[in-house]
């Protein structure tokens, strides 16, 4: 959207919700409408954090949508992390990231904890973790990271940068920001920067306005009394949670997941709500189509957005061709009908499918089939 602080358009006011309603709702209509649905993502490059592409269709702010593709909710971006790189950087915020791994190998550090991933793993970092991630050094690794921008909606897009890559590499209108000991203590983004009139200061570390939220969280002890009332159960939904988060995997190990045959086709689930993990900003499959073959055709209320780890094709969306070949992002607006075809004769595709959970848990996650893949009546059950 053109303008990164919306609730300063004053003159909006003066007009009734009902006609600021169809106005904008037609004005997004034609925006979504002239928006490609196959997309070359930006590539990866150096920052304070690591080796990190940017958002790929929009930052995670809500008003930072419709700019690349036509979709409201969900973005993404890549983590390169080569062979004998630097350290990356360390830092924590409310939802619980979901980080795929698409080469090589390496590991993920939570809030103290080591786990070793391979290819096709998914790491699943806890909420209010402190995390940092790392390739093998030997091989590296590239890093999928589906994201869902529902957790500014929610007011929760709160970030805490702990600690910066080994070299870091600040952007320009920043500067570092150093103690009396000549210690990296955080940056300093210059006025000009977005339209801020003043400079704005950021320190490594901890917030302290919100880190007795966050240890709340992380430290409140499972609830011993009698559930009384309606109340009490949101009392003991605090100790529930801070347990699950400490006892659920953090790895969800590609080879562990079973393949199953469907009615759209091949899929390997990862996350779902019938899936225990901390991960509940997107629901993600994987989905693999035999050469020269396709998927069945489905329409959902979810947006959806894909990346096409191997293979080339093209998907028909409501009677629309969009080719796509390795490394694109395919992005399919909420209510389309949709079908993913492999061009290659010789060689399987393989997609990597992301969706909100928002619309599950709206009553709105239910999915409407147009036209069962044609392994299905063979191989499915």
């Amino acid at each position: 959207m053109a303008s990164l602080t919306p609730w300063e358009i004053s003159e909006e006011l003066t007009y009734s919700d009902r006609l600021k309603r169809f106005v904008h709702q037609q004005r997004e209509e034609v925006c979504v409408n002239g928006l490609p649905h196959v997309l070359k993502p930006l590539p990866p490059k150096a920052t304070m954090n690591g080796h990190s592409s940017p958002h790929q269709t929009g930052d995670l702010i809500c008003y930072d949508i419709l700019n690349r593709g036509p979709l409201h909710i969900l973005t993404c971006h890549f983590s390169d992390i080569p062979a004998n790189a630097p350290v990356r950087g360390a830092h924590r915020h409310i939802s619980a990231p979901t980080l795929f791994c698409t080469a090589g190998k390496g590991w993920e550090w939570n809030d103290g904890e080591t786990y070793n991933f391979e290819v096709y793993d998914l790491l699943v970092v806890p909420p209010y973790t402190i995390h940092q991630h790392g390739g093998d050094r030997d091989v590296g690794c590239q890093i999928y990271v589906p994201q869902s921008r529902m957790i500014h909606a929610l007011g929760l897009l709160h970030r805490e940068q702990i600690k910066f890559a080994d070299k870091p590499d600040f952007p320009d209108g920043t500067e570092p920001l150093y103690d009396s000991e000549k210690k990296l203590i955080g940056y300093r983004i210059k006025k000009g920067i977005l339209g801020i009139t003043e400079d704005i200061d950021v320190y490594l570390g901890p917030s302290p306005d919100v880190e007795g939220v966050f240890r709340a969280r992380l430290e409140t002890k499972e609830w011993s009394g009698a559930v009384g009332n309606t109340y009490d159960r949101y009392l003991k939904l605090l100790g529930e949670e801070v347990k699950f988060c400490k006892t659920i995997t953090h790895v969800i190990r590609f080879e562990e997941q079973p393949w199953e045959w469907t009615r759209q086709g091949c899929l390997k689930w990862y996350t779902h709500p019938q899936v225990d993990c901390s991960a509940r900003r997107v629901w993600l499959y994987l989905q693999e189509i035999p050469p020269g073959s396709r998927s069945g055709t489905h329409r959902h209320m979810a947006e959806e957005q894909i990346f096409i780890i191997n293979g080339r094709g093209y998907d028909i969306h409501d009677g629309e061709r969009w080719n796509w070949q390795k490394g694109d992002l395919i992005n399919i607006p909420a209510m389309v009908e949709h079908q993913h075809f492999n061009a290659d004769g010789g060689n399987p595709v393989l997609l990597m499918s992301s969706m909100p959970s928002t619309c599950t848990d709206l009553g709105l996650g239910g999915i409407e089939q147009v036209e069962d893949a044609p392994e299905y009546n063979e191989k499915g059950s």
